[in-house]
């Protein structure tokens, strides 16, 4: 998703390559912005990390319990919604074709939505042994 009210630097937009950074006046005006942490709240950033059978995707989930967390997987897409009594969030991920739709597990442990996406059986790498 992109921010629509990018912070331009030194007169001009924000320069290829970068991120844009939302506009935020006390940012401009104080040097710092105190709010700054309340909004990095709201980003649920994710980690995908790959593994010998797969991969592993990491959602940070603070303050929702498993039950208000739902997970789907329709048309190569997984779809991470969760919903409680002050926010929500959506995020969705578009998943390799090597990842077996039927083997997608997840767990929530620490604040953390685990998801684990494995291979298809063959698309594992087979192992030869060296005599």
């Amino acid at each position: 998703m992109t921010n629509s009210l990018a912070r331009r630097m030194n007169g001009g937009p924000a320069r290829t390559g970068e991120r844009a950074v939302p506009w935020t006046p006390f940012n401009d005006l104080l040097g710092y912005d105190p709010f700054a942490s309340l909004r990095s709240m709201q980003a649920f950033d994710y980690d995908v990390s790959r593994t010998e059978s797969g991969y592993d995707v990491e959602v940070p989930v603070p303050g929702y319990r498993p039950d208000q967390i739902d997970v789907n997987f329709k048309d190569d897409v997984l779809t991470v919604a969760g919903k409680n009594d002050r926010r929500s969030f959506t995020r969705s991920f578009t998943i390799p074709e090597d990842v077996d739709p039927d083997a997608i597990t997840a767990r929530v442990a620490d604040g953390m939505l685990v998801l684990s996406l494995q291979r298809r059986p063959e698309a594992q790498p087979k192992r030869i042994a060296v005599n």
